[in-house]
């Protein structure tokens, strides 16, 4: 292993439970200011979570991608902690669930400027979910050509 790929732990957890476990040599996932990359002996940080993928390098085994959404994420005596309040498997997402996700979301009122407000948070989720779930899906079409 490279000398700069020095492993950490890292845990995703949500209000229903952990989602994932594992030692990893680099983590990226969105935060509210852009992508933060993680990798081993980072200093320690703390930032709140936007809404996107988040992707594992794990030690063995090849890439694991998540699309999760608000919350938080903690680096701290190389220990990656992620509190999300939502966390799907990428490969999991439903592409029927996350169209109508948004069309659920453009329903959505927006009289107030709370309720617009919401509305456009949850508009943007429920965007970037279904564009993981066609680049999932172009990804699968692309692999059965070969």
């Amino acid at each position: 292993m490279a000398p700069y790929k020095r492993p950490f732990h890292c845990e995703i957890l949500t209000p229903l439970g952990s989602r994932c476990a594992c030692d990893a040599v680099s983590v990226v996932f969105p935060a509210m200011d852009g992508q933060y990359g993680v990798m081993g002996g980072r200093t320690p940080l703390v930032t709140m979570l936007g809404a996107g993928v988040l992707s594992i390098e794990p030690v063995k085994g090849d890439t694991l991608e998540f699309f999760l959404s608000g919350g938080f994420a903690t680096v701290r005596e190389n220990t990656l902690v992620v509190l999300a309040n939502e966390c799907e498997i990428a490969s999991e997402i439903d592409r029927e669930a996350a169209w109508e996700a948004i069309s659920t979301a453009r329903a959505m009122a927006d009289d107030t400027n709370e309720e617009f407000e919401l509305r456009n948070e949850a508009l943007e989720i429920a965007r970037k979910r279904f564009a993981l779930v066609q680049k999932k899906g172009k990804e699968r079409k692309e692999g059965h050509d070969d």
